[in-house]
């Protein structure tokens, strides 16, 4: 949750220059701030994508409102920008989450609130058209009523169960007090069964031996693992249950009924600078039950590095912490804002603010947007890869409140990433697409529409290619099913402007083709195959 914004009226407008690849697409186009994206891909049609954000301009009246924008030709181009309501004539938004089913629905949650008087809560709201239109939002939590001395309702994460499981299909929200509200507090959890229309009471999330103690902001992250485990990451730090600060996992079978507790990570060194945005994420493998990935920012080598632990167990034990930054150690180049994801292939991926190429040391540094992947669940990764085409100077909007977060998603081994900066004297979000195999950004595509078809859809027994460019001459064609499995491959040497697959043995459902040039996917496709 976000607050005084009357600075944002007076930042100074600054350019830059010195751009290189991969490309980088303003999203927001403001002239006044864009903050806190977060990101999503539809997982029925991976070429729509859709961005949501905090803004604060013309079109919201100056007050800060949630702003979203679809692109169905795989980020190339982008349609207008939609903004949520509000809900009081002076209130303003925070805090947007964005979940996809399956099914292609899309779910939209944020804060609609007013500090002094208090009031607010959170809302939901739904597309079924991936992203150009929402439905009304109803309201989730009641700030005034649901434990009325706490406002429970800053920092609401969704996750929704997509597992194969009998809870699949169960929707959680995690929230925690509103910032203003002093320690001790706690984290809080809701349930719905019903797609988000009707919610649980609330209940905390810790419990005797495993409170949060003392700590002022207690953010609880959800996510799911494929077993059809609620999985929450939150922190905790109260001598007379351990003598050191922790971060714990709880974990439930049972829709959030109850939790079984296991040590997540142990006494994390501090970072001793406040003005470092410290957000953590966990993530959950959509391919193997046992797998999950926790990321946060520790100071534990002199200046703060984005670090990695994962668990093969399913959170009964966790690996020791990897840094995953791959800058020189103790170089007083402090990382912040970091988020994990996993891939549909059991890779997963971490993108963060890095401050690797500025001149100087610690916070108020040029910076940049970096990631990192690993194909051994976060023992090892590639080499980092900068995402961002400049290296943008430190601005004091950085400072602020609106800008605590980035976010990525991992898709049949494209980054998807969506982040602030101030390369153009404002805060805007920006969006890259990049090959994680050579950090290339895919740029407008090569092959697209107009120069590549594929018929018919849906198909029985054959798909038809066809191809009117003679600048590439052999292709790579994969089939990946709904889980991201593949299915089927095989190269293609481009003698003819047409071509055909046999598809005849594979089982009716949703698949995605990708078609791969020069070993980087360069056009993707869903298709349906019905017999």
């Amino acid at each position: 949750m976000k607050k005084n914004y009357s600075f944002l009226f007076f930042l100074i407008l600054k350019t830059m220059t010195g751009f290189s690849q991969p490309a980088n697409n303003n999203i927001s186009n403001t002239s006044f701030f864009a903050g806190e994206p977060y990101l999503a891909v539809n997982p029925s049609n991976h070429q729509n994508i859709v961005i949501a954000w905090m803004a604060l301009d013309f079109s919201t009246g100056f007050r800060v409102a949630i702003k979203s924008k679809v692109s169905f030709d795989g980020g190339n181009t982008w349609g207008n920008q939609y903004i949520q309501p509000h809900f009081g004539a002076t209130w303003q938004s925070a805090d947007v989450c964005l979940q996809y089913r399956p099914n292609g629905t899309l779910y939209l949650t944020y804060i609609d609130y007013r500090e002094a008087p208090d009031s607010g809560g959170v809302y939901i709201t739904h597309s079924k058209n991936g992203g150009i239109t929402w439905t009304l939002p109803t309201r989730i939590w009641n700030g005034l009523t649901e434990d009325p001395s706490k406002r429970p309702f800053d920092r609401p994460w969704l996750a929704i169960d997509n597992s194969a499981t009998s809870n699949g299909g169960a929707f959680y929200m995690t929230t925690k007090p509103a910032p203003w509200i002093a320690a001790p507090n706690r984290p809080y959890l809701k349930t719905s069964l019903d797609s988000g229309q009707t919610w649980s009471n609330y209940r905390n999330i810790d419990t005797f031996n495993y409170l949060v103690g003392n700590l002022a902001a207690p953010m609880a992250f959800p996510t799911v693992s494929a077993d059809g485990a609620l999985c929450i990451a939150y922190p905790s730090y109260l001598t007379s249950q351990f003598v050191y600060p922790k971060y714990l996992l709880a974990k439930s079978y049972n829709r959030g009924a109850s939790f079984l507790y296991y040590d997540l990570f142990i006494n994390p060194v501090s970072v001793t600078n406040s003005e470092y945005k410290l957000g953590y994420r966990l993530a959950a493998n959509p391919s193997n039950a046992n797998q999950l990935a926790f990321a946060f920012i520790a100071q534990t080598n002199g200046d703060p590095d984005v670090f990695l632990t994962t668990t093969n167990n399913g959170g009964i034990s966790w690996n020791k912490p990897v840094r995953v930054n791959d800058d020189l150690i103790s170089n007083g180049k402090g990382q912040d804002m970091v988020w994990v994801n996993y891939d549909n292939n059991n890779k997963l991926v971490l993108t963060w603010r890095d401050r690797r190429n500025g001149t100087g040391s610690g916070f108020y540094q040029s910076s940049d947007t970096y990631c990192a992947v690993s194909t051994d669940n976060g023992n090892t990764f590639q080499t980092n890869v900068r995402l961002s085409n400049a290296t943008v100077p430190f601005d004091s909007i950085l400072t602020q409140s609106g800008n605590d977060f980035l976010s990525n998603q991992f898709l049949n081994d494209t980054i998807y990433s969506a982040w602030g900066d101030v390369r153009t004297g404002k805060l805007n979000i920006f969006f890259t697409k990049t090959a994680y195999t050579t950090g290339t950004g895919l740029l407008p595509i090569n092959i697209n529409e107009g120069l590549f078809s594929i018929y018919p859809n849906p198909a029985s027994n054959k798909l038809n290619f066809t191809y009117s460019d003679n600048k590439i001459k052999k292709l790579e064609i994969k089939l990946l099913n709904a889980t991201g499995q593949e299915v089927l491959s095989k190269e293609i040497l481009l003698n003819s402007h047409e071509f055909s697959l046999d598809v005849s043995h594979l089982l009716p459902g949703i698949y995605f083709v990708n078609i791969i040039a020069d070993k980087q996917k360069q056009f993707e496709q869903t298709i349906s195959i019905s017999k």
